[in-house]
């Protein structure tokens, strides 16, 4: 393919809203803990979830700790703007280009995914009529001060529109609308355009993760992802090949370093490091051995069996209330299983305890491998952000890519927005 065509096929859309310069896409994922960046080149154009990956290349990352992200929420403005420039700085430096356009994932609080019912009139569904869904859910989504993310169709094997297309006349299908509170979307707006950048698109982190630990026949035969932040969790139900129930659950592994400093009176940065170095989900009695850290209460030691029973116990709470949230929405663990992945699947026994609870088959999974960049578990969102962005459109979503508010992105434009937006 000549650069001409392929410029020509990767130019800006309503579907594809990145620009075509270079094939260069930019994927931030915003987390707790750390803001990740990665720059990926595409090699050539490709359609599908899973058949990008061997097309890219990753030219740049970053990964720094971030600051002013509280509970799934931007608590810190300034905050979460510093980090976000320091990683996005770092991979442009290190890809050699200047960054404009981003797609932005991370387990935002707020995220769910609603499930409407579309009866069609006839057998055929014109794009009009996709379009005509879109705006629908979308005001929807506006009356309830919230942003559509992503459309879904229940029958999405072949895409949206042959899907409507081989039902029979007056048939019925489930559109699945999965949107955040507009405030987290303007918050994101306004910390990336201080920055000088502009964001393209939002994706769900827990699709992102999602995407980045399963194949297309887990997701299409059905499979439960959960993954395991730092102050979140994300949860998302794949039913033929679509998400039919999301969700990011506001606990996670920073609860269980807190509920260990508060027993053992000990700052947070050593209950972390103790749970790190010595933690796990078994709390065998014959196993108790007394750990090189002493009670800041008693100056006594503090035992392997007291620090495995409370995270445990935690761990516990954690993955019932999952399980709670899952049945109370009608759903269940499905036939595939369970897949746990981020920081917290790194804990030793936390896959047995999971499939203990869930009477289901558990594994943890760390993110696919991409040229240029060998992630582990605590980066499945920007991995899956890096495949979601090398497609036009994704198995079974529609043709709908909401863009944040923008009237011009030329770089001129930008820096007249930060310095309205800075001392005004």
């Amino acid at each position: 393919m000549t650069d001409e065509r392929r410029q020509a096929s990767r130019g800006p859309s309503r579907l594809w809203p990145f620009k075509g310069r270079d094939d260069i896409i930019t994927v931030v994922d915003l987390g707790a803990q750390k803001v990740a960046c990665a720059v990926v080149l595409l090699s050539s154009p490709r359609f599908g979830f899973d058949v990008g990956a061997r097309n890219l290349r990753v030219i740049g990352s970053a990964l720094v700790r971030s600051s002013g992200i509280s509970g799934g929420r931007i608590a810190n403005l300034a905050a979460i703007e510093t980090s976000i420039r320091r990683a996005v700085g770092q991979a442009e430096t290190q890809a050699g280009v200047t960054v404009e356009d981003v797609l932005v994932t991370g387990q935002f609080s707020g995220l769910i995914a609603e499930v409407f019912e579309a009866r069609l009139g006839h057998a055929g569904l014109a794009r009009e009529d996709i379009e005509a869904i879109s705006v629908a859910a979308e005001e929807h989504c506006a009356r309830t001060q919230r942003k559509l993310l992503h459309l879904f169709t229940s029958s999405g094997e072949a895409g949206a529109e042959s899907a409507f297309a081989n039902h029979p006349p007056s048939a019925e299908t489930d559109v699945i609308a999965i949107s955040m509170p507009i405030r987290g979307q303007h918050q994101l707006g306004t910390c990336f355009g201080k920055s000088l950048l502009n964001v393209r698109t939002v994706l769900a982190g827990p699709i992102a993760s999602a995407l980045s630990v399963t194949n297309a026949l887990e997701r299409m035969s059905g499979v439960l992802v959960i993954d395991m932040g730092a102050q979140t969790t994300g949860i998302v139900l794949f039913r033929h090949g679509v998400p039919m129930f999301l969700e990011c659950l506001d606990f996670g592994g920073q609860a269980v370093s807190e509920e260990i400093a508060r027993a053992f009176s000990l700052r947070k940065f050593e209950a972390e490091r103790l749970k790190v170095r010595y933690g796990s989900v078994y709390d065998n009695l014959q196993a108790d051995i007394d750990l090189p850290v002493q009670n800041g209460e008693t100056g006594e030691p503090v035992s392997k069996f007291s620090l495995n029973h409370i995270i445990r116990s935690r761990a516990s709470d954690h993955l019932r209330a999952v399980n709670e949230r899952l049945k109370g929405a009608g759903y269940s663990v499905p036939n595939g299983g369970a897949v746990l992945t981020g920081g917290g699947s790194l804990l030793p026994g936390i896959r047995e305890l999971a499939s203990h609870l869930f009477a289901a088959e558990v594994r943890t999974a760390k993110p696919l491998s991409l040229n240029g960049l060998n992630a582990g578990n605590v980066l499945s969102a920007l991995v899956g952000g890096c495949l979601y962005a090398s497609r036009h459109q994704s198995t079974g979503e529609m043709p709908y890519a909401p863009e944040l508010p923008s009237q011009d992105s030329s770089y001129a434009s930008r820096i007249g927005q930060w310095l309205r937006t800075s001392f005004l």
